[in-house]
């Protein structure tokens, strides 16, 4: 009965705080109207595409209504662009965190079990989101992790499958690889969630380092489909060992091998416990350090190239003391790790 009406939004640009592809660019702005900072993904239209392909994102965010999902505010658009707005988060991506410092266990657990949580909810909706990485999980301002940029999601057939030949290549699975059809199910989600808790446990800067080596694309396929990208023995010794083993189960070569659904690596990291998952670790040229901070004790071990190590105890306001039994010209990883433990 009622025609479709079209109104105006009105934001001011701030600053460029991405770019996705060579048709679009993320920006936070004002928006004029709602008196609040959004951020606005703005795509500009070419020549062979319709809008209905530039909001199909929008419709896909919309529709995955959940705690851990970042939410579309409005859609729109004018002659030469589309404009998606979603809210701003003040603490950024999982990248920038991760490019900052090292996460503890705990928070790569929390950070993860959130991630996988929307991850869920977007496989109950029949989709495979297909770009799951450090910079598509942003932090909200209650330090929850959430997941976005549904711009490859695709929707499943009746077998779950779905296709999708656009793919960011450090975080492709190995069925990518020699698969013609780029058809691929909801484990292709399970590999690049298992890579990007495996990015929080070593850091951006190994992981970048062991993909740099790489000369070409046929090493790096080949290094994937043998299971020796990434390293998994590269964890850093505050890792525990069940976590590294949901982890390495999640980036198993062969799909059937690993997790078949989110919920399932959920639980398999939720009775993860212990004081292991306070530990903060602070690698330099020089030497490693941990240190944690619990119950109003400050424990600290460090370990020079040499592999002599220091370790002290602080309780409180009183001095700091030595932990003679750590404190050794030359220690072991395992000596390192019941350190650790304790």
């Amino acid at each position: 009965m009622f025609p479709y009406q079209k109104a105006q939004v009105s934001f001011r640009k701030i600053e460029e705080i991405g770019q996705e592809g060579q048709n679009s660019k993320v920006y936070r702005v004002h928006d004029e109207y709602l008196d609040a900072e959004m951020v606005i993904k703005e795509v500009e239209k070419t020549p062979g595409f319709s809008a209905d392909e530039y909001f199909s994102e929008a419709r896909t965010l919309y529709t995955s209504t959940h705690p851990n999902v970042v939410q579309v505010s409005y859609a729109c658009e004018d002659d030469d662009r589309i404009y998606v707005a979603s809210p701003f988060y003040k603490n950024g991506s999982l990248k920038r965190l991760i490019d900052n410092r090292f996460l503890t266990v705990k928070e790569i657990i929390r950070y993860s079990s959130h991630a996988l949580n929307g991850l869920h909810n977007v496989h109950s909706k029949g989709l495979i989101h297909f770009d799951i990485k450090p910079d598509n999980i942003l932090i909200s301002d209650r330090n929850e992790a959430l997941l976005a940029d549904f711009g490859l999601t695709k929707v499943m057939d009746a077998d779950g499958i779905a296709q999708q030949p656009l793919l960011y290549v450090k975080q492709m699975p190995p069925e990518v690889f020699g698969n013609r059809e780029k058809a691929f199910d909801n484990r292709f989600d399970i590999y690049q969630i298992g890579l990007t808790m495996y990015r929080m446990c070593v850091g951006n800067q190994l992981f970048d380092q062991q993909f740099g080596v790489y000369e070409t694309g046929e090493q790096f396929a080949r290094d994937v489909i043998a299971g020796k990208f990434p390293d998994r023995k590269a964890y850093p010794l505050h890792i525990p060992k069940k976590l590294q083993k949901v982890i390495n189960k999640c980036l198993k070569p062969n799909p059937g091998d690993r997790y078949g659904a989110a919920i399932e690596v959920v639980n398999a990291i939720a009775d993860i416990n212990g004081s292991i998952l306070h530990w903060r670790y602070i690698p330099t040229e020089e030497e490693r350090t941990w240190q944690q901070e619990l119950d109003g004790v400050t424990k600290t071990i460090s370990i020079c190239n040499m592999r002599s190590s220091k370790a002290y105890r602080k309780n409180g306001d009183s001095p700091q003391r030595r932990i003679t039994a750590f404190c050794k010209q030359t220690i072991t990883d395992a000596e390192i790790v019941s350190f650790l433990e304790q």
